[in-house]
């Protein structure tokens, strides 16, 4: 049973090594990367043009970069995720690895471990250089940076199990990230808004508990007003914020519901 084990292990981490060095060398890298920079050189223009200079509160500092995480990682994990199942069936490169003794299951694992790897690694090398720059910019770091790290980290998990689901469901690469970006970015955002216009709190949505990546640290907590209507009465209109609690639940849901089901649809799908 160990033997079976470790031989298991093994062939995780032969399909974990090789997908990563697939990934560093391929063109998806470097757009993510180019992403990154751009984002990151983005806000910093943009604070200097219309703010005169970075803010020296580490707090808002810290908010202002970490903003746009969830956009950056949408974008990631539909690079990777999407297309890391489709592409095997697409290009029937799995037909040379399944006649040999190569269970689908330490496949599978492999193949999800490196593109987290290496999509977790561009985020926190994000992280470093937004902290790095906020030491020189205001001599310290906002401590709750680290847990909005780790609530990123999460929502990498919980966006990139979609991406994998999508990734099992069709059979083009392109397709799966087509509908990955669709969904996360236009469709559980438009039904998100909806739901919060009319008071309801859209607690299913993992684009929803993606607020509070930014919400780690700058704190906002769920707030109502009320608007005088042009024919008499008020308008009253909701805007929510996930506590810590509930949007770490929110991500690890479909972090396991959605990798789970990918992993079934992966073991039974035929070429």
């Amino acid at each position: 049973m160990n033997d079976g084990i470790a031989d298991d292990l093994r062939q995780i981490g032969v399909v974990t090594k090789y997908e990563m060095l697939k990934h560093v060398r391929s063109r998806k890298m470097m757009i993510f990367v180019s992403i990154a920079v751009l984002l990151f050189v983005l806000i910093t223009a943009l604070n200097i043009i219309f703010e005169g200079g970075l803010p020296k509160d580490p707090t808002k500092f810290m908010e202002g970069y970490v903003s746009i995480i969830d956009l950056m990682l949408i974008i990631g994990v539909s690079l990777f995720c999407a297309s890391t199942i489709a592409a095997e069936f697409e290009e029937r490169t799995a037909l040379l690895m399944f006649p040999r003794p190569m269970k689908r299951t330490s496949f599978f694992i492999g193949k999800v471990l490196a593109c987290y790897i290496v999509c977790g690694a561009i985020l926190i090398a994000y992280y470093i250089l937004c902290m790095l720059l906020s030491i020189l910019n205001t001599g310290s770091v906002d401590t709750n940076t680290f847990g909005s790290l780790g609530m990123a980290l999460m929502f990498m998990l919980g966006a990139g199990g979609f991406a994998l689901l999508m990734s099992s469901l069709f059979k083009k690469g392109s397709t799966a990230v087509i509908v990955t970006i669709a969904s996360l970015l236009l469709i559980l955002q438009i039904v998100s808004g909806i739901l919060e216009t009319f008071g309801h709190e859209p607690a299913f949505s993992v684009t929803y508990a993606a607020k509070d990546i930014a919400n780690y640290i700058s704190g906002e907590v769920t707030q109502s007003s009320s608007f005088p209507m042009p024919g008499g009465g008020e308008f009253n209109l909701s805007v929510f914020y996930p506590s810590h609690l509930m949007a770490f639940s929110i991500m690890a849901t479909w972090a396991v519901i959605t990798t789970v089901l990918s992993a079934y649809l992966f073991s039974k799908k035929e070429f």
